[in-house]
């Protein structure tokens, strides 16, 4: 709440309190009593309850962070409460025997006390309550920014894996190509750098068009089927309200089909058939379950790759669908390209 808004409200709450208590004292077809610095003087008394609830809510803040929140708040209220009622009834009753204008006896002390405790109460009670409400949301927004800094640290982390298995494993096969069929072994090497051009690229964006994607995925497939022999084919579906210029994760269609390609087996009489579907919002990567007789462990660093730079990025799950006979991945796609 911006100061003049407080100003306001607050002169508002005077003006109303004192013309309240004013009509409580009359008899109907009576004159209301009025002093025109009744106001002021009400409005003096709020911005005081209201200064020492703030610092009395600091203090605790900075000094006790141990507390619980609510034994905190409660604190708070209750130092608060006592600090104004007892300085506000002590400045009063000064003023008032000073000028005469009131005889100082026990029940007129008892009234003050209970005026400026209910007083309180009410303006000191909404002025903590703000301020929690504040801390609380501040609390949120601090928390959102620093998961979505780890987060975004992971993400960094993920997208600039590169599977050393991979690397040696082409290499082997680009080293026997080039004893079998140099002119294979070029293609095979141009196309392994397309993909390694792909990956430098793009390691650092949070996302890159789907058209790019398609094609990248298009090669790493070609280095697939070149290295088990034709044991696993790609099948690429392109629905008619599918927009190839929207974007998606860069990398994500390469780790998906790696993940499909490390569990289940495949060979050139039967091989693995992996279909991408490419649809109006969304990107479904599908594989018919084969799995390996001998199998490695899974360290799940693709799919939790995947998974961490949904939520990152497009605020929502990874969509896995897994079931004994098939396996699938459903990538979202978004139509504007967001800042690396």
């Amino acid at each position: 709440m911006n100061k003049l808004t407080n100003f306001i409200i607050i002169c508002l709450f005077s003006l109303f309190m004192v013309l309240y208590s004013a009509l409580l004292q009359v008899k109907p077809g009576e004159a209301i009593p009025w002093h025109f610095d009744a106001p002021f003087w009400m409005a003096l008394q709020c911005f005081i309850a209201q200064w020492l609830t703030l610092r009395w809510f600091d203090y605790f803040q900075l000094r006790q962070q141990q507390l619980p929140d609510t034994k905190r708040y409660i604190r708070i209220f209750i130092c608060s409460n006592v600090s104004f009622t007892v300085v506000v009834t002590g400045l009063i009753l000064v003023l008032e025997r000073t000028i005469g204008i009131q005889a100082i006896t026990a029940a007129h002390i008892i009234l003050l006390i209970s005026m400026q405790f209910i007083l309180h109460t009410i303006v000191g009670g909404f002025t903590l309550l703000f301020k929690v409400f504040e801390h609380v949301k501040q609390q949120r927004i601090t928390l959102e920014q620093t998961e979505r800094s780890l987060l975004e640290s992971q993400v960094k982390t993920l997208q600039q894996h590169i599977d050393p298995h991979f690397l040696f494993n082409n290499l082997n096969v680009l080293s026997a190509l080039i004893q079998q069929d140099p002119d294979d072994a070029d293609e095979y090497l141009n196309t392994f750098c397309d993909i390694y051009r792909y990956i430098l690229q793009h390691k650092d964006h949070a996302l890159v068009s789907l058209k790019q994607e398609l094609a990248f995925a298009n090669n790493y497939m070609h280095l697939i089927s070149t290295r088990f022999d034709n044991a696993y084919m790609l099948e690429v579906e392109i629905m008619p309200e599918a927009d190839l210029t929207s974007h998606v994760l860069p990398c994500s269609l390469q780790l998906a089909l790696e993940n499909a390609i490390k569990h289940n087996q495949g060979d050139k009489e039967n091989p693995l058939v992996i279909k991408i579907t490419v649809e109006k919002d969304q990107v479904r990567i599908f594989n018919q379950i084969n799995e390996k007789k001998f199998k490695l462990e899974s360290t799940q660093l693709g799919i939790t790759n995947l998974r961490v730079r949904c939520n990152t990025i497009f605020k929502q799950p990874l969509a896995v669908a897994h079931t004994q006979d098939y396996f699938e991945l459903v990538l979202p796609l978004c139509k504007q390209r967001e800042a690396a």
